[in-house]
């Protein structure tokens, strides 16, 4: 019976107030998938960021340049909040994967529900777009592996602007704890990522799950110089890696999940890309970059630019910017492999470009987005995508359309173009007025740039 105990389980609180109440208990094993030996031929030490551009903002923070000062010191405030926070592992979570190994990640389908007109509510439906509170709790996984990439990324960041080892230790103790420590560490497979109780134990779905781990090796590099995280640690972190891209290419979920034909699929195929250039497999990274441009653009992607699976969904906006950023975290590993996705255009006409130009007119609700609703989409989140356009195509039309932004992004509660600044250069048309007026003390650039 698929999820017998853990349906069960998962319906004690989502059937009243929606959220997991677990009591269960289970030993928990002590096995964990053995790391291999060996080492990894690589030089890549980011994926998404441009160490040049990230060069250039830090020596500009150097020189004592206000912007790049100012969004440090947010930065620096979240990394203190963070090194407050316990080390988290998948030995936390209250409940236990089918497996019976509670170091197997769990987590829930997001927009699943229990059925009302069924007594044990099994199995669980579908409501796009509506969050059920249970696949945030920690009954599962997901929130603690989410909260604890956040708090690397401001950890690692703010070690590479001040030097402060105390930002690198932490970093690497959540590191170590999750990754790589053979009594705590998550087992590099996603056997059940993105259940339904009463339906499914794991779904290829869970894979787009892990697609932060891609911003998780560029904190890594940001902390590769510190003595808490040497070559020793690094290289555990690459072999744990490079078990879970063979996991995710041979196991039956994991070639679902890169045949999907949405969102899921690009990101799976990112997903594998980046983590095989980063640990040294050059001809697979290579493959699966041609996977999302020379296969998947033309057959996702119309020749306006448009993506019909992601504008069918609830949070159309959303949807189109996140399945643009796997293509551009694509084009990034492209970049190291002396290949130019951006210029690249499908046989149908379809092109980063093209997306990006489709988006635009969202901006200021013209166009396709004059009457389509998202309210849950922050328009400062273009930024990244923008500035990116600008430097890669030169249409002033970018630079424009950043500035249109400024005052958007006054009124939203996060400013994630702040730390934008930190990995890619200033737009000449931003001041340190319009920083301060999109977030006057600072609190709102706590967040990570969309990258």
């Amino acid at each position: 019976m698929v999820l017998k105990n853990f349906a069960k389980t998962m319906m004690v609180g989502a059937m009243t107030a929606g959220i997991l109440a677990c009591s269960t208990s289970q030993q928990i094993s002590e096995n964990s998938v053995s790391q291999k030996d060996g080492s990894f031929d690589t030089p890549h030490r980011f994926v998404a960021i441009n160490p040049d551009w990230l060069q250039q903002s830090y020596t500009s923070y150097q020189a004592g340049d206000p912007l790049i000062k100012r969004v440090v010191s947010s930065v620096v405030d979240a990394a203190d909040d963070a090194l407050t926070k316990p080390n988290v592992s998948v030995l936390d979570k209250t409940l236990v994967a089918p497996s019976g190994d509670k170091q197997d990640y769990i987590s829930v389908g997001p927009y699943w529900w229990p059925d009302p007109s069924k007594p044990d509510g099994l199995p669980w439906i579908k409501r796009d777009g509506k969050v059920n509170p249970a696949s945030k709790t920690t009954g599962s996984d997901k929130p603690a592996m989410n909260d604890m990439l956040m708090y690397i990324s401001s950890l690692s960041m703010a070690y590479y602007y001040t030097k402060d080892e105390k930002y690198a230790e932490k970093a690497a103790s959540f590191i170590n704890t999750w990754f790589l420590s053979p009594n705590t560490r998550m087992n590099p497979s996603l056997d059940f990522g993105q259940a339904v109780p009463g339906a499914e134990d794991g779904r290829p779905y869970g894979v787009i799950e892990t697609r932060w781990f891609i911003r998780l090796i560029d904190d890594v590099g940001l902390i590769s110089n510190s003595k808490h995280f040497n070559k020793i640690k690094q290289q555990q972190f690459k072999n744990w890696l490079s078990q879970y891209t063979n996991w995710l290419q041979t196991s039956e979920l994991g070639k679902q999940a890169c045949d999907a034909h949405n969102n899921h699929g690009t990101y799976c195929e990112a997903q594998i890309a980046a983590y095989a250039l980063y640990t040294g497999q050059k001809s697979t990274a290579k493959q699966y970059v041609e996977r999302v441009f020379k296969h998947r653009l033309a057959e996702q992607v119309e020749p306006n630019g448009a993506q019909p699976d992601e504008l069918a969904r609830t949070r159309p906006l959303h949807y189109s910017v996140f399945n643009l950023e796997g293509y551009f975290f694509a084009a990034r590993v492209a970049d190291q492999l002396g290949l130019d996705m951006w210029q690249f255009t499908a046989e149908n006409g379809a092109s980063i470009k093209k997306m990006v130009d489709f988006i635009l007119p969202a901006i200021k609700k013209q166009g396709y987005w004059q009457n389509v609703a998202d309210k849950k989409m922050r328009r400062g989140r273009l930024f990244y995508f923008l500035q990116y356009a600008y430097i890669k195509f030169g249409d002033e039309k970018y630079r424009q359309a950043i500035e249109d932004l400024f005052s958007l992004v006054a009124n939203e509660d996060r400013a994630e173009l702040a730390q934008c600044l930190l990995v890619m250069p200033t737009p000449t048309n931003l001041t340190l007025a319009d920083l301060k007026q999109m977030d006057p003390t600072g609190a709102k650039s706590k967040y990570r740039c969309y990258y």
